[in-house]
C-alpha cells in the first residue's frame, strides 16, 4: 500500500519499543508537562492532512509532552481560530466551509508569524520555493494511491465525453486551492485532444445562472479554476458547471448528477497528489527535539491505523474521522509509516507547473528545501522501519 522511495529500506537501530497491543497508539502514556510555548500549526481540513487531525483530537501530543496548536479558517475568512479538539464540533462549522486556507496563503502567513508550522498541498509547496520563500518540507502527509486515486475527472449525466468537440461550449472546474487541481484538469483536457491554447476559454468567475452560461462561447471548452467551494456546489445543482476534477470526498454527493469518467490513475501518477508538512529552516534548527516528537506522535498514528481492519477505516463517518474508503476501487488519500518526502514527485510536479505556465523554468532545486532528518531521528527512536508497516485491510 505504502508508496516506496529510493530513500527508504532503511534499517534503524531503535531507542523506543512499541508495545504490540491492540491499543491506540495514541493512548500510549508517554506524557510529560506540556511545553509552555505551542507548537503552532496552519491547518486545512482535508483528507491528505486528517490523520494529523485524528492525533490532535485524542491529545496524542500532549501524552508526548507537546503543546501542540491547530489554526484554521473558515472559506472566504481571513482569521484565523484555533481547531477544537473534537472533530465533531470543528465541523459543525459546514465541512465545505471550515479549514479552506490556501497552501500558498498558509505559508505566507507561517512566513508572517501566524503559526510555526503548515500542512499544505504539493503544488504550493513547489509555487512557493520558486517564488523564493524560505521553507522546508519535513515529512510526507497523505497522498493518493496508485491504484486507488482520490481524486477523478466528473461529467454530467447525459453529456459525451468521446471527442475534444464533446466538450466545447461546456463549463469545467477545479477547486480553489494551490495551482495543483489547476494542473490536473488540465492535464485531463490535454490528453482528451483538447488544445489548450486555440480550444479553450478560461473564465475569470464561474457564471452565476444559465443565461449567464449561454452567453459564453460555444465553440471552446470554458475552463474555471480557482472555484470556491460555495460556488462549486450551488453550479453543480443549477446546472452551470458540467464537469471538472474533483476530490473524491464530494464524489458521492454528486453521485445522483454525475459520471466518473476517469479517476487519477488514467490520466496522471495519482502519488504526485499529495501534503506536505512545512516550515522555515530557522524554526527547524531552534526546535528540533520538539519537531521529532511530533513526528514520533505522527508515525505511531499511522501504524495504529494501519493495523485496524477494513471495517473499521472504512466505516462511514463525518470529515476527518473516516480513515479510508473504497467507492468501486477508489480511496481517499493515505499515509506512508515512513513519511519522508520524495523529491522525485516534486520534481514532475514542477514539470506540470512550468508546462502549464504557472511557474517560470528557474533553476530551483527542490533538494535543497527538504529535510528528511527529523523523519528518520523520530523512526529511530520507536524502532520502526518500512518492514513494520503491516496493514491489516486494502484500503
Amino acid at each position: 500500500m505504502t508508496k516506496k522511495k529510493n530513500c527508504l529500506n532503511l534499517l534503524l537501530p531503535g531507542l523506543l519499543l512499541l508495545a504490540n497491543s491492540p491499543c491506540r497508539a495514541a493512548d500510549v502514556e508517554l506524557s510529560t508537562a506540556p511545553a509552555a510555548r505551542p507548537i503552532r500549526v496552519g491547518y486545512f481540513h482535508g483528507g491528505r492532512t486528517a490523520l494529523l487531525l485524528r492525533a490532535y483530537e485524542t491529545d496524542a501530543f500532549e501524552k508526548r509532552g507537546l503543546n501542540v496548536e491547530y489554526y484554521a479558517a473558515p472559506l472566504r475568512g481571513k482569521d484565523y481560530e484555533i481547531v477544537p479538539r473534537s472533530i465533531e464540533e470543528f465541523n459543525e462549522g459546514g465541512t465545505d466551509n471550515v479549514g479552506k486556507t490556501k497552501g500558498t496563503e498558509l505559508i505566507d502567513d507561517m512566513l508572517a508569524g501566524k503559526f510555526d508550522l503548515a500542512m499544505v498541498g504539493e503544488s504550493s509547496f513547489i509555487y512557493s520555493i520558486y517564488s523564493g520563500k524560505p521553507i522546508v518540507a519535513i515529512a510526507e502527509l497523505g497522498h493518493d494511491v496508485k491504484g486507488q486515486a482520490g481524486h477523478v475527472f466528473l461529467m454530467r449525466k447525459g453529456l459525451r465525453t468521446a471527442r475534444p468537440g464533446d466538450y466545447f461550449g461546456k463549463i469545467v472546474v477545479s477547486r480553489r486551492a494551490g495551482p495543483g487541481d489547476a494542473i490536473f484538469l488540465r492535464e485531463y483536457l490535454r490528453q482528451a485532444g483538447i488544445n489548450l491554447k486555440t480550444q479553450a476559454v478560461f473564465l475569470k468567475s464561474l457564471p452565476k445562472t444559465l443565461a449567464e452560461k449561454r452567453r459564453l462561447p460555444r465553440g471552446k471548452v470554458l475552463i474555471a479554476e480557482d472555484v470556491f467551494e460555495d460556488d462549486m456546489k450551488v453550479g453543480a445543482k443549477n446546472g452551470v458547471i458540467d464537469g471538472g476534477y474533483f476530490h473524491l470526498m464530494g464524489v458521492p454527493k454528486k453521485a445522483g448528477e454525475f459520471n466518473v469518467i476517469k479517476s487519477m490513475d488514467e490520466f496522471a501518477n495519482p502519488e504526485l497528489s499529495q501534503a506536505l508538512l512545512v516550515c522555515t529552516t530557522g524554526y527547524l534548527q531552534a526546535n528540533r527535539p520538539e519537531l521529532t516528537k511530533l513526528l514520533e506522535v505522527y508515525i505511531e498514528r499511522v501504524k495504529y491505523e494501519h493495523g485496524l481492519s477494513y471495517e473499521e477505516r472504512t466505516k462511514v463517518q463525518d470529515k476527518g474521522l473516516q480513515m479510508a474508503m473504497n467507492l468501486n476501487g477508489l480511496n481517499y488519500p493515505q499515509y506512508d509509516l515512513v513519511p519522508a518526502v520524495g523529491t522525485g514527485l516534486l520534481y514532475d510536479v514542477k514539470n506540470l507547473l512550468v508546462k502549464y505556465d504557472f511557474i517560470g523554468r528557474n533553476d530551483v532545486k527542490i533538494e535543497n528545501f527538504v529535510d528528511n532528518s527529523l523523519v528518520y531521528a523520530a523512526l529511530k527512536n520507536l524502532n520502526l522501519t518500512e518492514k513494520d508497516d503491516v496493514w491489516k485491510s486494502k484500503y
